[in-house]
């Protein structure tokens, strides 16, 4: 059975298209192996196209609009012919998504639908074959979801266009590097790149995929998902009040102010910390937006390997070349 549970990334009470598919307790397939050159078949029988199949890496141009990164996927359709389609990258994202009008050009079948949040999907009866370049994409059957009366699934407040989703799950069979400043992403199988930078430890979920690291600001450490998806770093309410009253003179506004206005959705605060520091990486002036209590204690935490208390979204990621090792549980940073 799919049942799309959302995970608050964009806003407390609403977080659009951002899906996270409930196996445990419903009986899902296994996530299967990346696929090799014999095995690079559609669940219908039909073989991916030799250029599918060729590479173990793929680097491909890296679109950074309103602080969140999109790339260029090539879908590959039955009859030999591809389309390509722009999609979000999404390290917190729960669900491979396709917006309905790619879906339904690509030929793609869903069977009954359901509604969360007033949004509509429907579980994609028979996944595509898709790939990075000519680096091929192994989708989880059961992860693989249509986004109904939708052709862009980005919030109304967001820059920008995105056929679809490339969630943290999928992600996290690779080995990517998301090269802000030289506007490149690079996906490999686990042991081919030789990883460069800093490296810092990154606990993954192993149902979600989704990365945890950590951030130190006034003197105390905290525990945040890495957030490709969302453009603005958000905190539970509780720790942006803290900070607050330890340091009134902080910037503070209501609401969403600036560049938080592209979450979509509902924003309690926006402050901005005079400093922090991500590794040995001195940060400055980083705008940060609340959520509700409970959204990251307990909602998102149950979904990390560990508590986080927050998001690190791409007003702070587009500053670094991000490479995430999830065979190794690994982060490694260059600025």
């Amino acid at each position: 059975m799919f049942r799309p549970v959302f995970r608050c990334a964009f806003t407390a009470s609403r977080a659009l298209l951002v899906l996270s598919v409930v196996c445990a307790t419903h009986g899902c397939n296994e996530a299967p192996a990346a696929p090799t050159p014999s095995s690079a078949v559609a669940p219908d029988g039909s073989v991916a196209p030799k250029a599918a199949i060729a590479s173990r890496q793929a680097t491909v141009p890296l679109h950074v609009e309103g602080n969140r990164p999109f790339i260029d996927l090539t879908f590959h359709r039955p009859d030999g012919s591809t389309r390509t389609a722009r999609f979000l990258v999404d390290s917190g994202g729960g669900a491979f998504l396709i917006v309905e009008s790619v879906a339904h050009d690509l030929g793609l079948e869903w069977g009954e639908t359901m509604k969360e949040e007033g949004q509509e999907f429907g579980r994609v009866t028979t996944p595509p074959v898709v790939s990075v370049g000519d680096f091929p994409l192994a989708l989880d059957a059961d992860r693989v979801a249509a986004l109904i009366g939708k052709d862009n699934m980005l919030p109304s407040a967001a820059p920008g266009h995105a056929d679809g989703m490339f969630p943290g799950h999928l992600l996290a069979k690779y080995h990517v590097v998301f090269d802000y400043p030289h506007a490149t992403f690079t996906i490999a199988e686990p042991g081919v790149l030789t990883p460069r930078g800093e490296a810092l430890p990154m606990p993954v979920s192993e149902k979600s995929g989704f990365p945890r690291t950590e951030i130190e600001v006034d003197g105390q450490k905290q525990f945040f998902l890495i957030d490709t998806g969302a453009s603005f770093t958000m905190v539970s309410e509780v720790l942006l009040k803290s900070w607050g009253e330890a340091h009134p003179d902080w910037p503070r506004h209501e609401g969403a102010y600036g560049e938080a206005a592209t979450l979509g959705g509902m924003t309690l605060e926006t402050m901005f910390l005079p400093a922090a520091r991500w590794g040995k990486n001195e940060l400055k002036e980083v705008g940060v937006t609340s959520q509700r209590k409970g959204t990251f204690e307990k909602w998102m935490s149950s979904m990390t390997k560990g508590p986080i208390v927050g998001s690190l979204a791409g007003n702070v990621l587009k500053g670094f070349r991000v490479e995430l090792d999830y065979a190794n549980e690994t982060l490694y940073l260059e600025r």
